[in-house]
């Protein structure tokens, strides 16, 4: 059985590929039944973020790879043959180092997020329960979460925050502590908002209100993230009831001002308002943050943070890629020690059937003897047996990773040997 994966992500493909494979929540179903019912393909599982989507099988031959570009390109509207500009296509034992390694920051635009982490559950999980994981892809998946749960644990890389948005949803988790059943407003629909809100949705906020100058990107992005879109001169009216505000537009001027915050303060019972400015230049009046319950940081204020951090991730992120490592060889000792078992218990089998018969022929030919000395060469044959047996079953326990060439050498063993 072969692991293959074809896939697009941020450094292989630009946002306006990216954006056409996506995969909403609403249609994950659909598209992982969809990549299941191709023809060859066992297992199916799909993985969808804003940096990647990915197409994960297993399938009796490679012979299924055009197929699965195919497949994508044709979600994508788009033909295999401009597709494959952009895709990687990984088989065996990669897929298994890959998956390890997305799941547990690894292979992201920011080392060590977290949101990736639960974005491979849920397609885990979607998959599970939609009936399209075979017992391979079972394994994978099921050991892939614990490699990404022990990476987190052992080496604590997701615990200093190394990007801009990342910082400041940890700013706002010093200010709230939980972030649960909050309210945030994004002023603005651009990358930055979208990856601090995709950081805040991780941490089950309430409810995400986006406003921005088109409405309609507005509408695209808040339906990302369950949200309402609403229109940019209604901001104001949300700054009474929201908890966080995140500003990033391209406008050359403060959107919100102090006049503003004193106003929704009014309202507000004494509840504190966390703003985030991503902006430059800045949207929102630098006299916010003389506001009492009011915290205001800029764009230069997180990058300080960042700054601090990102020494310290890097150092973690190094020991992380060596426990992937290890977790990998493990697992793929165990797949190929998995796929040997029939032949080496039909081995077995065979020879110990031989030593059997051979020995009762020559015990009949010898006479009477003692019980010692049935015992001597019982144990005799029984170790020329085992001695033969040696070096057929390490190679069968160490073949590679290429699913080819171990039925190769397979079938050489079951021929030498006069297996069925």
């Amino acid at each position: 059985m072969s692991l293959l994966l074809v896939g697009v992500n941020h450094r292989t493909a630009p946002v306006e590929v990216r954006e056409r494979l996506s995969v909403l929540e609403s249609q994950l179903a659909d598209i992982t039944k969809s990549l299941h019912a191709q023809p060859g393909v066992d297992g199916a599982s799909v993985v969808s973020t804003c940096n990647r989507v990915e197409a994960i099988v297993s399938a009796s031959t490679e012979d299924v790879i055009r197929l699965l570009v195919e497949w994508l390109a044709d979600r994508g509207g788009t033909s295999a043959d401009d597709l494959e500009k952009h895709v990687y296509i990984l088989r065996h034992g990669d897929v298994v180092k890959h998956l390890f390694r997305v799941a547990s920051g690894l292979d992201s635009m920011i080392v060590g997020e977290p949101q990736i982490h639960g974005q491979v559950r849920a397609a885990f999980a979607a998959s599970q329960e939609l009936g399209t994981l075979d017992p391979l892809l079972q394994q994978l998946f099921e050991q892939t979460m614990r490699v990404a749960k022990r990476v987190r644990t052992d080496t604590g890389i997701g615990e200093h925050a190394v990007s801009v948005p990342y910082a400041a949803v940890e700013l706002a988790k010093k200010i709230f502590g939980n972030l649960r059943g909050l309210t945030v407003l994004l002023l603005g629909a651009g990358e930055m908002a979208e990856l601090t809100a995709e950081h805040l949705s991780s941490h089950d906020v309430k409810h995400v209100f986006v406003a921005n100058r088109s409405h309609e990107r507005a509408v695209e992005l808040a339906g990302r993230f369950r949200g309402e879109a609403i229109h940019f001169a209604a901001a104001e009216s949300h700054l009474a009831t929201c908890d966080i505000v995140v500003a990033s537009t391209a406008a050359p001027h403060h959107v919100i001002t102090a006049e503003h915050v004193d106003r929704a303060f009014d309202l507000r019972k004494n509840r504190n308002l966390f703003l985030i400015d991503l902006s430059v230049p800045r949207n929102i009046d630098p006299a916010v943050a003389r506001i009492e319950g009011a915290y205001l940081y800029n764009v230069d204020d997180l990058q300080h943070v960042v700054d601090a951090n990102r020494g310290q991730r890097q150092q973690r992120a190094d020991a992380a890629e060596d426990l992937v490592l290890r977790e990998v060889d493990a697992f793929r000792k165990r797949l190929v020690a998995q796929d040997a078992v029939p032949t080496i218990l039909e081995l077995q089998q065979r020879l110990e059937a031989i030593r059997s018969a051979e020995l009762e022929a020559c015990l009949r030919k010898l006479g009477p003897i003692t019980t010692e000395q049935r015992a001597a060469i019982e144990m005799l044959s029984t170790r020329m047996i085992n001695k033969i047996l040696h070096y057929p079953i390490l190679q069968l326990k160490e073949a590679a990773d290429e699913p080819q060439e171990r039925e190769s050498l397979r079938r050489t063993i079951r021929k030498i040997f006069g297996l069925r």
